[in-house]
């Protein structure tokens, strides 16, 4: 099973209702501030998710760290990440403007997608008011 099945799978385990997903999410777990799952783009064969972990700063509002757009094919039964954010920066797999494509940051992100997904599980989160289709 290669990483982006596992990855399909890990996911699937915090959002057992994937694949009918409309609407935000939260995975939540107790002691642990709230991962927000946001579909960005939703097309017959292709899912566009953005997952935010919000860091709450001393003082002022709270900022996206990580923040990861990743993409879920259902059918394949596979997900890959698209763009990575922190307070350090920002990689992305492709970019546009420059028809640039970085295999290095696409092993990079999918490795951290990963360690995100497994971290997530083994802290015991769920999904918290998924919107699911009528």
């Amino acid at each position: 099973m290669d990483l982006y099945h596992q990855n399909y799978i890990k996911l699937l385990q915090l959002l057992p209702a994937l694949q009918d997903m409309t609407g935000p999410a939260k995975l939540t777990a107790v002691g642990h501030t709230d991962v927000h799952v946001d579909v960005i783009e939703r097309h017959k064969h292709r899912l566009v998710l953005r997952m935010s972990h919000y860091f709450q700063r001393l003082h002022g509002a709270a900022i996206p760290d990580p923040d990861m757009t990743i993409e879920v094919f259902p059918l394949a039964e596979t997900v890959g990440a698209l763009t990575y954010i922190d307070c350090f920066g920002s990689r992305k797999v492709f970019c546009a403007e420059l028809m640039a494509f970085s295999p290095m940051a696409k092993a990079e992100l999918n490795n951290f997608l990963d360690q995100w997904l497994t971290k997530m599980i083994a802290e015991g989160r769920s999904p918290s008011k998924a919107k699911l289709a009528q």
